[in-house]
């Protein structure tokens, strides 16, 4: 897997691929380099990049698509039955189209003025050549997510009050104790939302090196602190803990 490690579309990714057990080597670039890896691969500059065997797949979605069409019906990620189809296709539009974008703007708006805090983090995971060019190409790195999310204080307010929204629905939804979001049932909507809450709830098992919470600006910890309240973080403390299967990852 080519990829830029703390993109929500990674974290959705991997848990994909641990959900239907394929063995993964998770390699990791700096964000603007790794889109002109994909080019090397088969890709077309979008990641993550999965690729074997002559298989070329971008993102979360396909590989479901593709390994669902293998399965029994009453074991696929995405149910056939209509009316559990459409809830399970409204969830990932809520948490992995909605929620994983507002995760990015409130985290990087308020993560990325912090040069000495944020350079390790995407340094961590890089090559080492990559790594040590990290702190020269930081302020690159900061134009472009400010740039391509469009970063600014009214949109990082929308993103949280978007979020506690999510959290909020999504309590009053698990409250009847149900083990995942559509039943007895994981659907793509739990890896959803897991995934889009990850960065900031940091659960065991996260994919991704984030900054310790009490490290981070007093905004998104306080953030981060006010959800980690609401039953739906527990809800997801619980999926990485008994849902997604092992890790199958090597680091590269």
């Amino acid at each position: 897997m080519l990829t830029f490690a703390p993109m929500v579309d990674s974290e959705t990714t991997r848990l994909v691929l641990r959900h239907y057990g394929i063995p993964y080597v998770e390699r990791d670039h700096l964000f603007g380099w790794v889109s002109l890896l994909t080019l090397l691969h088969g890709g077309y500059g979008a990641v993550p990049l999965v690729y074997r065997l002559g298989m070329r797949l971008t993102g979360p979605r396909p590989i479901v698509d593709r390994c669902d069409a293998a399965l029994p019906a009453a074991t696929r990620l995405v149910p056939v039955e209509p009316d559990l189809n459409r809830q399970v296709e409204a969830d990932w539009k809520t948490f992995n189209g909605g929620m994983g974008a507002d995760t990015a703007v409130f985290a990087y708006f308020h993560l990325l003025p912090a040069r000495a805090l944020m350079t390790p983090i995407f340094a961590a995971p890089v090559p080492p050549a990559e790594a040590r060019l990290t702190p020269m190409v930081y302020p690159v790195l900061r134009f472009l997510f400010r740039t391509l999310l469009r970063l600014s204080p009214a949109r990082a307010t929308q993103a949280a009050d978007n979020i506690r929204a999510a959290f909020d629905a999504t309590d009053l939804r698990i409250a009847d104790g149900r083990r995942y979001l559509c039943g007895d049932r994981l659907t793509l909507g739990d890896i959803a939302l897991a995934a889009a809450s990850a960065p900031l709830l940091q659960p065991a098992g996260y994919g991704a090196k984030m900054p310790p919470v009490d490290a981070m600006p007093d905004a998104i910890a306080n953030f981060i602190g006010e959800l980690r309240a609401h039953p739906t973080a527990a809800f997801v403390d619980r999926l990485y803990a008994d849902a997604f299967g092992a890790a199958t990852a090597d680091a590269d």
